[in-house]
């Protein structure tokens, strides 16, 4: 009945909130224990409302299910992002009166929480069955973790989903408050939808200004005194923007040589105990930070360390390990093997009832229940009534009308996934042979099965598995703190030069200038959550040249910031002068040819012009200001100019993005004008407008907020 798998790979709804994406932080189990007991109660605040540690610590307990292969140094920013902006949009809906019903709650779980994404809790138009969800939470709350290990992950899945859906309704209903009456005019979709289905052929004749600068040798040099003339004349195009230079000291938080030292003996020792202990779960439930897998494998399906290992020793209790990748340690333990069949091919009589996944019948479970255990005695009893009883009985009309009641054959490696998961009847298994008959339950009602063919028997091998991660001790943290501490304090009043250079002489990880703006949201070559707050703290009105700052991140790294210099320009006047060497020299063509053109055909057409540069003339080309890609390069300029000529007229020269063009429109085709095309239009900008609007509120409203971040002060996060 394990729904586990199937919400899992539903997982992408998680990273969606009211529109925006989020990713999360996954804090490893045994840290959530020290954290909750040694530190305190408060992790941060937004506008005075705190953000408390049992918050944090159910958000990465709920997500762990589902980002297992994230760092945890990437992901934890995101996490804090996501509680600070849950706390915000809360806030605003609390302040504009919005409310929450019961129904609210129950809609809410319907549309937006992660079960409305699963199968087999969906009705016929893809809706989730409410019904039939309500009958799983009775089932959870009934199953025992003891028979199903795995339903005490699915608890706590829905004990954090449940808690949460209330922040969801409080923000959803704050966001359509917000989105109300912010359409798209139909003025609007009418160009959009012209702009799409408007086109011109056009004759057309192309020169690179490449060509232009050959024939015409030294005639469009650009000289200083052009561009400073330029500029002086433009002044409204060059203001001034104020961006910082900084520079950046890196320390890396990684274990010393007696961290590794220590471990080793570690795993040596718990090695040793491994080795004796007979009560294989509770150990590794104790010692490892992956949790224990009952299941048997094949040896194809395991990595190539285990495969290569029982290839050699097939004894059970041989343990191989303790082997360390990067700084992973674990070690493994051949605890189980038993000979079973890879396929099997298998048919079944379906008897449904109105609570099983994607039934249309009306009889209750017990009456279901009843009639299926009737059908499995008399067929046990006679097993050639099985077939037609397929025919008579069988819920399952697809496969009863086509294949007889066939579901085909059964993998063993996809029975976790199998939709017609046998449970407690295992076909995979040596004693249920060919030709047998079984009873099992499963979320779409009660199966008679029977075992039609098999495959060759194969071993399937079970192993306790230990995982320990390395990481950096307290000493090491201390001395590393320390050594940050005194270059911070030796360089935080030196020039930057010096700051640098004594950095790189310690042999320390060093990022020589960026230049910064302050709508950054990050840092090349930094990549941190801290990128922001490095941003914000640059940009403050008291800071000053020689600032330093010392910031740890999250995965307990230290970086030291230096401000280097305030600069009152986005761009050095050398690429100011490059950017407009080339958007002048275009403008001098663009005189001299025309220029060129009255006085050398008095009434020009393609034809003479093609011949004067020797040029072919590109023929009947389809354009529109939609997708305006004309040799290779968007060109909405010789569209407009094309759209606006009357047919067969040449035009002047257009400048292109690398070249001249003259065009010769030959027929204009314009779109209906019926206002119902324009619908589709309207919905596409509408959605463009509301996703644009919603990133904007997002940052206007933690922009607007007053956040505090205590998360460097407590140990362990």
């Amino acid at each position: 009945m394990s729904f586990l798998e199937k919400i899992r790979r539903n997982t992408w709804i998680l990273f969606l909130f009211i529109g925006i994406s989020l990713f999360f932080f996954v804090l490893d189990p045994n840290v959530l224990l020290k954290i909750f007991y040694e530190s305190p109660n408060i992790v941060g605040k937004v506008n005075g409302e705190n953000i408390s540690m049992k918050e944090y610590i159910d958000c990465f307990q709920f997500l762990k299910q589902f980002r297992k292969e994230e760092p945890d140094f990437y992901l934890k920013n995101e996490a804090w992002k996501l509680l600070v902006y849950e706390k915000i949009l809360n806030q605003e809906a609390v302040k504009l009166g919005i409310q929450s019903t019961k129904k609210d709650f129950w809609n809410a779980v319907s549309k937006q929480s992660i079960y409305s994404h699963v199968f087999d809790f969906q009705d016929f138009y893809g809706n989730l069955d409410l019904k039939k969800f309500k009958n799983y939470l009775k089932i959870l709350e009934n199953e025992s973790e003891v028979q199903n290990p795995k339903i005490e992950e699915e608890k706590n899945i829905w004990s954090y989903e449940k808690k949460n859906i209330t922040k969801k309704i409080f923000a959803k209903k704050y966001i359509e408050m917000l989105m109300y009456g912010l359409n798209t005019s139909s003025v609007e979709a009418e160009f959009n939808y012209k702009d799409k289905n408007f086109f011109s052929f056009i004759d057309y004749v192309f020169i690179p200004y490449s060509e232009i600068e050959n024939r015409y040798k030294n005639m469009f040099l650009i000289k200083n005194h052009d561009i400073y003339d330029y500029i002086k004349n433009h002044k409204f195009l060059y203001k001034r923007e104020n961006i910082r230079s900084l520079g950046f000291v890196i320390f890396r938080s990684e274990p010393s040589l007696d961290d590794e030292n220590q471990m080793k003996k570690k795993m040596e020792k718990l090695f040793r105990k491994f080795q004796s202990t007979n009560q294989n779960y509770i150990f590794v439930s104790k010692q490892s930070e992956k949790l224990f897998d009952s299941n048997f494998y094949l040896k194809k399906s395991l990595p190539p360390v285990l495969q290569n290992f029982i290839s050699k020793n097939k004894k059970i209790g041989n343990i191989i390990g303790p082997i360390k990748e990067e700084n992973i340690y674990f070690m493994a333990k051949l605890i189980g093997k038993k000979m079973i069949s890879d396929s099997v091919l298998v048919s079944h009589i379906l008897i449904s009832h109105r609570d099983a996944i994607r039934s249309s019948n009306h009889r209750t479970k017990k009456k279901a229940k009843e009639i299926a255990e009737n059908i499995f005695h008399m067929i046990k009893k006679n097993p050639s009534l099985f077939d037609s009883f397929v025919i008579k009985k069988s819920d399952d009309l697809m496969s009863a009308k086509k294949d007889k009641g066939s579901l085909g054959w059964i993998k063993y490696d996809d029975q976790n996934y199998s939709n017609y998961s046998i449970n407690s009847f295992d076909i995979f298994s040596l004693k249920n042979k060919k030709g047998m008959i079984g009873f099992s339950e499963t979320k779409f009602g009660y199966h008679i099965f029977r075992i039609d063919k098999k495959s060759i028997p194969m071993p399937a091998y079970q192993f306790a598995v230990i995982v320990k991660t390395l990481t950096p001790s307290k000493k090491t943290e201390n001395s590393l703190y320390k050594k940050v501490r005194k270059f911070f304090i030796e360089n935080k009043n030196s020039n930057f030069n010096k700051f640098i250079n004594h950095a790189r002489k310690n042999k320390y990880e060093t990022i020589y200038l960026k230049n910064i703006k302050f709508d950054q949201s990050h840092i090349d070559e930094l990549n941190t959550e801290k990128d922001k707050e490095i941003i914000h703290w640059a940009f403050e009105k008291n800071r000053k040249e020689r600032d330093c700052k010392m910031i740890s991140t999250s995965k307990r790294d230290y970086i030291v910031v230096y401000l280097s210099k305030i600069q009152n320009r986005v761009f050095s006047i050398e690429k100011t002068k490059n950017n407009l060497v080339l958007f002048l020299k275009k403008e001098k063509i663009n005189k001299f040819l025309s220029h060129m053109m009255r006085k050398k055909f008095s009434n020009p057409n393609l034809e003479k012009i093609a011949f004067y540069f020797s040029k072919k003339i590109k023929k009947s080309y389809k354009i529109n200001f939609y997708d305006s890609i004309i040799d290779g390069d968007r060109e909405p300029k010789v569209v407009g100019f094309a759209s606006s000529l009357k047919l067969y007229e040449t035009s002047k020269p257009i400048l292109g993005e690398k070249g001249i063009f003259f065009v010769r429109p030959l027929k204009h085709f314009y779109p209906s004008k019926i206002p119902s095309y324009f619908s589709s239009e309207m919905e596409e900008l509408n959605s463009y407008l509301r996703k644009n609007s919603l990133e904007n509120l997002g940052r206007i409203l933690i922009d607007k907020s007053i956040i505090k971040d205590y998360r460097n002060n407590i140990k362990n996060i």
